[in-house]
């Protein structure tokens, strides 16, 4: 199969009414994602990159964002929170009639990186800040199909909201 006639993977923002504009405001936001992981490792650090399938904005208990990926990626997160302290991230927010969004969660001592990209429409923006008005936090919950997650809170959720 050649590059070009490879499918594309990622969310089909089908329920945002998106056209080729927005996959490829993803697709760069996908690329800048490696960028950011690969200078990760090059200053020693463990990375994970994260490819969602889906996202979804959740207002149940643990608020925030529903993520979907592949299994591979779920054993190899839940690997890397089992025995570290993502204590810090970094939001990275671009807005294109959709709000993009690459968090890079840190566990400093551990020397671990997690790079997810996200987004949300409009409509979700106003729910967000209520989320974290409430909440003082937003969430990301880290899924595959099988319904196991893993819960990454952010204690800080001003860089994800927009301006």
């Amino acid at each position: 199969m050649t590059e070009e006639s490879e499918p594309t993977s990622g969310p089909a923002f089908a329920d945002l009414g998106a056209g080729a504009a927005i996959r490829e405001h993803w697709d760069d936001l996908v690329d800048d994602m490696e960028t950011t992981a690969a200078e990760f490792r090059e200053a020693g650090w463990e990375t994970l990159e994260l490819h969602p399938g889906d996202v979804t904005v959740v207002t149940r208990s643990n608020r925030g964002f529903d993520v979907l990926v592949p299994d591979d990626e779920f054993e190899r997160l839940r690997e890397l929170v089992a025995d570290a302290d993502f204590t810090d991230h970094d939001v990275y927010r671009a807005e294109a009639g959709i709000t993009f969004l690459m968090v890079v969660l840190k566990a400093p001592d551990a020397e671990r990186a997690i790079c997810c990209p996200l987004y949300y429409g409009e409509d979700d923006a106003d729910t967000l800040r209520d989320l974290a008005a409430a909440d003082g936090a937003l969430w990301t919950h880290v899924r595959r199909l099988s319904e196991e997650y893993v819960h990454l809170r952010h204690d800080d959720p001003e860089p994800f909201l927009p301006e």
